[in-house]
């Protein structure tokens, strides 16, 4: 009888050493689900993150290949010399092209009005991070001391912004000569757009867009 209640004894409770280790694997449970976890809405806030910037850009992207559609337009050919505006609402087309910066006259807005538009990356002493601007300023408020209207995209990490080609795609190179500016026909854009949060392993992911901007005037 002695010997039954002994068995029963001993079959009617965890030990202290089965709880302890039930205890440890609990925690090592909790802590991997709790590092998942944070490791998941992580990545789910550098998930947003990138698809904002990268609706940014786009969209700054989409603005500016829209620009460059426009340049030279309208221009002195479309009118009767006899009747043609002044050269305030004739656009020129390409004024200056290089690796970092665009400037061209055309009627962006579809107003009626040339504009003079200009791309310029803005880089800090340091280097980039940089910051892409693109001011505009009708052609007929240039030298009265009117302000340029500006956009911009920041976190811009390349320098190497813009490219040009003439008529049968051959690359021009940059700057290109004043002289060979009515050969262009299409400028390629290239940007790399560093995020704002930063991924799992800590480290700030980049966005690249690239596109082509053919010039119709």
């Amino acid at each position: 009888m002695t010997y039954t209640k002994n068995i029963r004894r001993r079959q009617s409770g965890f030990s202290l050493i089965e709880l302890m280790v039930v205890i440890a694997i609990f925690v090592l449970v909790m802590g991997v689900a709790t590092k998942g976890m944070l490791e998941l809405e992580r990545s789910s806030s550098t998930d947003v993150g990138k698809v904002d910037k990268t609706q940014e850009v786009r969209q700054f992207m989409d603005q500016i290949v829209n620009d460059i559609h426009s340049a030279g337009f309208p221009n002195s050919k479309i009118y009767d010399p006899a009747s043609a505006p002044s050269q305030n609402n004739i656009a020129v087309g390409l004024v200056n092209v290089d690796a970092n910066s665009l400037q061209f006259e055309g009627d962006v807005d579809g107003s009626g009005n040339v504009s003079e538009v200009y791309l310029q990356l803005v880089v800090p002493a340091a280097g980039c991070p940089c910051t892409l601007q693109r001011g505009t300023i009708l052609k007929s408020q240039l030298g009265t001391g009117a302000v340029p209207y500006y956009t911009e995209v920041d976190s811009v990490m390349n320098q190497n912004i813009f490219s040009a080609f003439d008529f049968d795609g051959t690359a021009e190179a940059l700057p290109v000569d004043v002289s060979r500016l009515l050969q262009v026909k299409s400028i390629g854009i290239t940007l790399n757009v560093r995020s704002t949060v930063p991924g799992v392993d800590g480290v700030l992911p980049t966005i690249t867009m690239a596109s082509s901007a053919k010039i119709n005037n």
